[in-house]
């Protein structure tokens, strides 16, 4: 009885240990495509405020130039605001929001300059954290917030 016990357990560990070689405890759940839009998404966003993270401590480290700095800025901003904009979309509409990965993914691959489009939706640049409309300051890290363009016209 003890031996049938223990061989059970040893079965038990086994299975649990391996399940992720075969696909994880639950082989038969396959993610949804929305899902994996969703996990693209949100990787790309991480990327993006990541690879911002890293810009400004290489810049404080002195290791960039101050027009090396602006231009890879901007298109890791872009980069940034593109995917969390898309991320919204999804969010509040799973079906429309597969266009979003694709037009983001066009985007990614066309070279060129950085455009500048005026950000619709507040999020730090430093930590991709919401914001409020009127806020100066990130309510996470406390980093200031650049005014918008439609700002600085009132």
């Amino acid at each position: 009885m003890a031996y049938l016990a223990a061989a059970m357990i040893i079965t038990g560990v086994a299975l649990f240990v391996a399940a992720p070689l075969g696909g994880g405890l639950f082989p038969w759940r396959q993610k949804s495509s929305s899902e994996v839009d969703r996990e693209r998404l949100e990787h790309e966003r991480g990327l993006a405020v990541q690879g911002l993270r890293e810009l400004e401590f290489d810049r404080e480290m002195g290791k960039l130039s101050e027009s090396d700095y602006a231009s890879l800025h901007a298109a890791l901003e872009q980069r940034a605001l593109g995917a969390m904009a898309a991320l919204e979309r999804f969010r509040a509409d799973p079906a429309r929001g597969k266009g979003s990965v694709r037009r983001i993914e066009s985007a990614r691959g066309a070279a060129g300059a950085p455009r500048v489009v005026p950000r619709a939706i507040n999020f730090c640049p430093q930590c991709g954290a919401r914001c409020a409309a009127d806020s100066r300051f990130c309510g996470e890290c406390g980093v200031g917030l650049r005014p918008r363009d439609h700002d600085r016209a009132s």
